[in-house]
């Protein structure tokens, strides 16, 4: 009894010992996240105030494009810089947001008419930012390009309703980022139903999944400004694919169509042929339908709906990168 007793409390000891260590270690590591917290706030404060200034954060790994940004700014305080061309240029938060802020302050004078930001990953405040610019009466934005920049559904819904206001901008890429899920999609092709503008809309890149790919195809259904939509290398999309095609029936806009790699088959090929049956008035000119599943049968649909509707539109198919051996109609390319 006496050797199990001092077993117990050697044990007990031992857990006691563990404990403690534990608690000291959360302590520490508790401790280690606050002051890394602060540091990054102190680090952001520091870094918007540089760009106020025209200076880069040497601490940063994405040093931005620092005095190219105070000159921008100066041109637009000016009224002398028709366009802003930044692909890939590693923009912080703080520059975006100090970008966007200058054409706000100067809306009235500033003749801004291309935005092209794509590939820099500023994030959702950067989105935001950018979207109060085309939401501004006085705006003069035509092409905004925020592809590849890191938003997520909280960006998309600012932006969505930016372009509810918006009577100016053309063409929309939003190519590239993948955080943003059928939510964030859905309040942009919402606005879709509103927007008369837009002509061109971009969503490549592994943006769209089923559910979003349904909400887009229920706005193309109703809108009728759209000329041009590239939904490539989405293969997530699934069997949405065939709502996209489906809504082809209804739509009398469109002239381009990109569903290149989305993993489609002949069946949603089927779709496609027979909206072209159907509808009598559309303008469809181009479809690009390369790198999917689609076989010499699916090939071979499309002529005959080419054919049987006597479509005087349609120049090009494209099947290239297809399981597509040859095809009867020059028109659709293998």
């Amino acid at each position: 009894w006496i050797a199990s007793q001092e077993c117990t409390d050697s044990l007990a000891e031992a857990l006691e010992m563990a404990n403690s260590r534990i608690r000291e270690y959360v302590k520490k590591k508790l401790d280690l996240e606050k002051a890394l917290k602060e540091r990054g706030a102190k680090k952001e404060h520091h870094e918007e105030e540089q760009v106020a200034q025209g200076e880069e954060s040497p601490e940063s790994p994405k040093k931005g494009v620092g005095e190219n940004i105070r000159s921008i700014i100066q041109k637009i305080e000016q009224g002398k810089i028709d366009g802003i061309q930044l692909t890939r240029k590693n923009i912080t938060q703080g520059e975006a947001k100090a970008l966007a802020e200058a054409m706000v302050a100067n809306a009235k004078t500033c003749t801004i008419k291309t935005i092209d930001l794509y590939g820099n990953e500023f994030g959702d405040e950067g989105v935001m930012a950018f979207s109060e610019v085309i939401a501004n009466e006085n705006s003069a934005v035509e092409k905004l390009d925020l592809g590849g920049c890191d938003m997520t559904d909280l960006g998309a819904f600012v932006l969505a309703e930016a372009l509810k206001k918006n009577e100016t901008v053309k063409e929309l890429n939003i190519n590239g980022n993948g955080g943003i899920t059928a939510r964030g999609i859905g309040a942009i092709a919402k606005a879709l139903g509103t927007n008369s503008c837009i002509t061109s809309l971009r969503v490549n890149d592994g943006v769209l999944d089923r559910d979003g790919a349904s909400h887009l195809a229920q706005a193309l259904r109703t809108n009728s400004a759209l000329k041009a939509i590239y939904l490539g290398f989405n293969q997530m999309m699934g069997k949405s694919a065939a709502d996209i095609a489906r809504a082809l029936r209804k739509n009398r806009s469109l002239e381009v169509v990109n569903l290149s790699y989305c993993d489609i088959n002949d069946d949603t090929v089927n779709e496609i042929a027979l909206a072209l049956q159907e509808n009598k008035e559309t303008a469809l000119m181009m479809i690009d339908l390369s790198g999917n599943n689609i076989t010499d049968a699916g090939a071979e649909r499309l002529v005959q709906a080419l054919n049987e509707s006597n479509n005087q539109t349609v120049r090009e198919v494209s099947l290239a990168n297809c399981s597509v051996s040859s095809c009867s109609d020059k028109r659709v390319r293998v």
